[in-house]
């Protein structure tokens, strides 16, 4: 695992900001073992996906770099080696048709690499990734609910324009979970759970996902949506579980406050 020096606050003076579906950070051993540090607009599986297109390359050589077209997507990684056995990967992907400033991202990836020293990866850091790489929001959630099998909630945000669907989530939580029941034939298996698609309420309509056991729910302004809001719901669920699932999802005794800070979250995706 990696950690970064003192020197890295001087990433966010001076570096412009760029605008692109998604950055991440992460490492690579010998064996092919991948760990996500920091993610931003790509999800877990994506980005585990893409570095294993690569990989060969990335773990044959010192330090590289890799362009690359995927689908509607240009990839741009930079790998550096940082302990005889790994290395560190910046990959940063947006849409063929937005020209990125390779060099620019180069000296970036530079620069956080320089910054890398030895054991974790910094609360610093992560903070000015954040603010250095932006991606644009997705418009026309209305609320979001993260909810248990048994319709217990574990998390919900909801616009604030809606103060009656925002005084009646837990309501609404046991709504959702009675459909699921209702609707268990429809599910496929653990991997990919239960997916139901554009059931109107009118006015809105409600997205529900499922993996393992924990649902899922988006309530969207189908009018108001933008093109990026799928993949955000998608990115929700991956997220969701990698942060929670097995310190506090699995044997779940009724605290709540961890799952107060996915909020940011939620603040990073979605315009709500």
């Amino acid at each position: 695992m990696i950690t970064i020096n003192n020197n890295y606050q001087e990433l966010e003076e001076n570096f412009q900001i760029y605008q692109l579906r998604g950055f991440t950070i992460s490492e690579i051993n010998i064996e092919g073992n991948l760990e996500i540090f920091f993610q931003k607009g790509i999800g877990i599986t994506l980005t585990r996906k893409i570095i294993d297109l690569y990989k060969n390359d990335i773990l044959t050589k010192r330090q590289g770099y890799i362009k690359d077209n995927i689908g509607n997507l240009t990839v741009y990684i930079n790998f550096f080696e940082i302990k005889q056995n790994s290395k560190l990967i910046l990959m940063y992907i947006d849409k063929t048709e937005n020209l990125m400033n390779y060099t620019n991202l180069y000296y970036l990836s530079k620069r956080i690499y320089n910054n890398i020293s030895s054991d974790t990866l910094e609360t610093g850091l992560r903070k000015i990734c954040h603010n250095i790489i932006t991606i644009p929001k997705a418009k026309g959630l209305i609320g979001l609910f993260i909810i248990d099998k048994a319709g217990f909630l574990y998390f919900s945000k909801v616009n604030k324009n809606r103060p009656n669907m925002a005084n009646n989530n837990f309501q609404i939580a046991g709504f959702i979970s009675a459909i699921l029941i209702y609707a268990q034939d429809f599910i496929a298996g653990e991997e990919y759970g239960l997916k139901l698609e554009d059931v109107n309420l009118g006015g809105c309509h409600l997205f529900l996902k499922t993996k393992k056991n924990v649902i899922f729910a988006y309530i969207i302004d189908k009018n108001k949506r933008s093109e990026n809001i799928k993949r955000y719901m998608q990115l929700i669920v991956e997220e969701f579980l990698d942060t929670y699932y097995t310190s506090h999802v699995i044997g779940f005794k009724g605290d709540l406050s961890p799952f107060h800070e996915f909020e940011g979250v939620i603040d990073q995706y979605f315009k709500i």
